[in-house]
């Protein structure tokens, strides 16, 4: 991502990044709405994507997950509680809750989840190890070790 950009104005800009974003709209600054959701939504789509992909729904309805996932960070941003939360971790939890409830009767282990979970964060989405860290709460070091035993059995099947 760009650094973070500021036009004249002091308002966030196209060019900012997604944390400077979410701050500008939770000070309800409603001009960086677009800017967020121009960033924001790709990868959410592409995560939606991938998760439906073993829970057995389409692409459509993933990418109406996706759309409905990021009007929920949005009014999530403008809540006391949610300005004050990670937002990385936020908007995480938002859209695999989302995709969750949208995917029943398709259960994993705990391992397999957050297997899958890793493999979906940092190879689909792109976070790095240390963002993935973050996001799913456990160390980079997990983040490394999942990893590893994800593409290990992807690779003996």
């Amino acid at each position: 991502m760009e650094g973070n950009h500021r036009g004249s104005s002091g308002k966030a800009t196209s060019g900012s990044a997604p944390c400077e974003l979410a701050w500008a709209i939770a000070r309800g600054d409603s001009s960086a709405i677009p800017a967020l959701l121009r960033v924001l939504h790709p990868p959410v789509s592409a995560y939606c994507r991938a998760r439906a992909r073993d829970g057995g729904i389409s692409f459509a309805e993933a990418d109406r997950l996706a759309l409905a996932a990021c009007r929920t960070v949005l009014s999530e941003l403008s809540s006391p509680a949610g300005a004050n939360r990670n937002f990385a971790t936020l908007v995480y939890e938002i859209v695999s809750g989302a995709v969750d409830r949208a995917i029943d009767g398709t259960s994993l282990d705990t391992a397999a989840h957050l297997r899958r979970e890793v493999l979906i964060v940092r190879t689909i989405v792109g976070l790095d190890s240390e963002q993935t860290a973050a996001v799913l709460g456990i160390s980079p070091g997990r983040v490394r070790l999942e990893q590893h035993a994800a593409l290990q059995s992807l690779r003996a099947a």
